[in-house]
């Protein structure tokens, strides 16, 4: 059989595992048609979660939209009209009637994909303001809202506050404000900057309940791995701690250990092993990223990935770095997404930060 542990996509039906209380707050907030900001690091499984929600949520129409790579309101726009039109049922040429009838602002054109042999719808807005774009898919959805209970998940939701010219949260607030038979979905991982745009006095603010995703609970870890490898208990807590509940690094050490092997034993030995691949895997990737980082970040990144005390004369001191260089450097790597902070500064991507302890240790 395939690997049961997927680590590069979303888990499907059938690897999806866990998260019971999670899927039933969401169904809580559904089903009254109220709203939910859900927020943790990313590779925790928010996409995963949602997607099972999806499979499990059969009395509403789910429009699922990704948002990460927006560099525009345009691409926001087009985004949203695209995941409307697929959450549509029926035929083509029945999916193609309905849309023309929906909307005035956008065109669509059907398409054929020869990789899959089949034909597809690919809409686009007119050459309108954003504005009136936005007006077009809100009243699309406030018409498909009267026949079925709409729930519209915008994933990576933090992306439009790099929208300088157009505040997308006013205009999204406005439009929420019109009762209608619709839940909003708000999934994020920077916290600060996602719960920036929910803050007191901000356009989103008290328009939806918070809710931060923690690990799977360790029990659903092991009942589930347990089943595909033999492997105790505390193995797989030490395969956790190791990953720091990161959910992606924790299948990708399961993945290669059901590869290699489910037919024995799993060991110490073999988890140190798995992860040093896992790591060993992201070295030329994350060794460009190094490479192009200026002095100061390339310091800031050694002392993050191997100091406890930042701040210390002793680790300045080792780094030759002063504390106004090294805040300015941290201020620097978290403006290009590469650490976060809360109570104080982190690597947010565990293999990342695993690759640098390993590189970095002896500095």
């Amino acid at each position: 059989m395939n690997s049961p542990f997927l680590y590069e996509e979303y888990a499907t039906a059938e690897t999806f595992f866990g998260r019971k209380a999670e899927l039933e707050k969401i169904f809580s907030i559904t089903q009254t048609s109220n709203n939910l900001l859900m927020y943790s690091l990313r590779r925790f499984g928010k996409s995963s979660l949602m997607k099972e929600y999806m499979r499990q949520d059969k009395e509403s129409i789910c429009i699922y939209v990704d948002i990460f790579e927006i560099t525009s309101e345009k691409d926001f726009a087009n985004l949203l009209l695209k995941a409307i039109a697929s959450a549509q049922d029926g035929s083509v040429t029945q999916t193609l009637n309905k849309l023309s009838k929906m909307f005035t602002r956008a065109t669509f054109e059907v398409l054929f994909d020869a990789t899959s042999g089949k034909t597809k719808i690919a809409p686009k807005i007119k050459d309108v303001a954003f504005e009136d774009a936005i007006e077009d898919i809100f009243n699309a959805l406030f018409t498909m809202s009267l026949k079925k209970k709409i729930v519209l998940i915008i994933d990576e939701f933090q992306q439009v506050s790099q929208i300088k010219n157009v505040k997308i949260d006013a205009i999204l607030r406005k439009y929420m404000q019109i009762k209608k038979d619709i839940s909003y979905i708000f999934l994020g991982s920077k916290r600060h900057t996602l719960t920036e745009l929910f803050r007191y006095k901000a356009p989103l603010y008290e328009m939806a309940t918070h809710f931060e995703l923690s690990c799977i609970n360790n029990d659903d870890y092991i009942q589930y791995i347990q089943k595909y490898l033999n492997i105790s208990d505390d193995f797989i807590l030490y395969i956790i701690n190791k990953a720091k509940c990161e959910t992606k690094l924790i299948q990708h050490i399961s993945h290669i250990l059901y590869t290699i092997y489910k037919k024995k034993e799993i060991t110490k030995k073999f988890i140190d092993d798995a992860l040093r691949e896992v790591v060993l895997s992201k070295d030329v990737s994350y060794s460009m990223i190094y490479d192009n980082l200026s002095l100061n970040k390339k310091k800031a990144f050694k002392i993050l990935s191997t100091q406890k005390d930042f701040y210390t004369k002793e680790t300045l001191d080792r780094f030759n770095i002063s504390k106004q260089a090294l805040l300015s450097a941290f201020n620097a790597l978290y403006k290009d997404e590469l650490i976060d902070k809360n109570e104080t500064w982190f690597i947010p991507d565990r293999t990342l930060e695993l690759w640098g302890m390993s590189k970095f240790s002896d500095s």
